[in-house]
């Protein structure tokens, strides 16, 4: 399969993270951690044990977006479930938490979902999320819903989830973030703490302080060369401030550390922060040992390491997500007919050439190429003769091509780019094109308990493929 740059953790750092998580001091914000956790609708019950001491958080987040997002949502809620889970089976007391990036306002990245359908082609829907700056949680999901539902019945057709998502319809005023919230709680019902970002506001008024009044510029420039140096991607250009913004109804506007500072003093709950500075305050809000992120995420927070020393926040152990294939029981059967796995679809871009050996045709096109090697050994004696062939080598391979074409159909094989369509739809991983409203659609929303038994073992990270037939 397509390996990733972030490889899956190995050795010993599954019982680091225990000892890590037994020595982790009692969050002191506990109490007021329960209680923000408790103003999420439906929360889970595990909540209350983040007010116990020695409980600790596995987390994961993401932004919200029409049809809930990519399908690497779900993949993460479910990796940060299971190693959770297992801490809990090694005698720590550890509880999932997803937060809800809704303060973001990346509208080009959460107003469509994809489906990719089973000839490879990717159907979009994108209802649009209204104008303006407003920051995610103030768009309203009741206003594509509806939409999102026909496009999935008209491009899929009956689904085993069609049910529950019609069940999962917006209730009045919810937005993008607290619709995604509720429906990662149906899916995944009690085993998953789920917040939106702004909730959480008050408990890292201090760290944010700090933040603005010694931001470390140089140590945080230095990193940024080095990293630069080695050939990484620049992920945030030069960090010379604390990034916050103003997180109004009207829209989400971006603040000098003066303008920060002074609304960090008169109006705390309005104070919403940069993707550079986020990381920082999620430690500082939650007593996370571990944090389940994707690829992109792992390579920007290594250049915000210097922000956890200098602020004093203790860096959460890194986990890389799980990368999984979704494989329908449909797609399984087509590539056995082609005796092909999902693994060597990713890897060999090309449909093989399938053996016939009765069949008089492929004698012929064997005969062919002894008479076009001959020709070719005579060419540079014969001026003209080498356009000539080229030509003729161009109908040999047209020929074999329709050949191939006329064997698939007698053997009633699915075409060999439509599979690999499927899989990595316009050339890139299934999870990251897929929504995973098309998911649960397809595969009902027990998809979420067998993501998790597939995260189980690939704890670490790698990759995999979920068989769904």
């Amino acid at each position: 399969m397509a390996g990733s740059p972030f490889p899956a953790l190995s050795g010993a750092w599954l019982e680091q993270l225990r000892l890590q998580a037994r020595r982790r001091p009692a969050h002191d914000l506990a109490p007021h951690l329960v209680a923000a956790l408790a103003a999420e609708p439906g929360q889970s019950s595990q909540a209350t044990r983040l007010g116990e001491p020695g409980t600790v958080a596995v987390v994961t987040g993401q932004q919200p977006a029409v049809g809930g997002g990519p399908l690497y949502t779900l993949i993460k809620v479910a990796h940060a479930i299971a190693l959770a889970e297992r801490l809990g089976q090694d005698g720590v007391s550890a509880v999932a938490i997803f937060w809800c990036a809704s303060e973001d306002h990346d509208l080009g990245e959460a107003g469509h979902a994809d489906c990719v359908l089973r000839t490879g082609s990717v159907a979009r829907f994108a209802p649009g999320l209204g104008g303006g700056h407003a920051s995610l949680r103030f768009r309203p999901a009741a206003a594509w819903h509806a939409g999102w539902l026909a496009h999935l019945r008209d491009h899929l057709g009956p689904g085993l989830g069609e049910a529950f998502l019609t069940a999962q319809a917006p209730l009045p005023g919810e937005g993008l973030g607290a619709w995604l919230n509720r429906l990662l709680g149906a899916v995944f019902n009690d085993r998953l703490v789920r917040v939106e970002s702004f909730r959480l506001r008050g408990l890292w008024i201090g760290m944010a302080r700090r933040a603005l009044e010694a931001w470390p510029v140089e140590a945080l420039q230095r990193q940024r060369a080095q990293l630069l140096t080695s050939g990484a991607v620049d992920a945030f250009g030069e960090l010379l401030q604390a990034p916050f913004f103003a997180d109004e109804a009207t829209g989400r506007r971006k603040l000098t550390t003066p303008e920060a500072a002074a609304l960090l003093a008169q109006d705390p709950g309005l104070l919403s922060p940069g993707a550079a500075i986020r990381p920082i305050l999620q430690q500082a809000a939650l007593p996370a040992v571990a944090y389940v992120g994707g690829d992109g995420e792992l390579a920007y927070h290594a250049f915000l390491t210097p922000l956890y020393a200098a602020l004093g926040a203790p860096a959460p152990l890194l986990v890389p997500r799980m990368h999984t294939v979704l494989a329908p029981g449909w797609l399984e059967r087509a590539l056995a007919r082609w005796q092909r796995a999902v693994p060597e679809l990713i890897r060999l871009a090309q449909a093989p050439t399938l053996a016939a050996t009765q069949e008089p045709a492929t004698a012929s096109l064997a005969e062919l190429d002894r008479v076009l090697a001959t020709l070719r050994a005579l060419a540079p004696g014969h001026r003209y003769l080498a356009g000539h062939l080229r030509r003729l080598s161009h109908a040999r391979d047209g020929l074999e091509r329709g050949l191939q074409k006329e064997l698939r159909h007698h053997r009633g094989l699915t075409p060999y780019g439509q599979l690999r369509g499927y899989v990595l739809p316009r050339d890139q991983p299934q999870e990251r094109v897929m929504s995973l409203g098309q998911a649960l659609w397809e595969h009902g929303p027990g998809l979420g308990q067998r993501l998790v038994e597939e995260a189980a073992g690939h704890l670490g990270g790698g990759t995999s493929v979920l068989s769904l037939a």
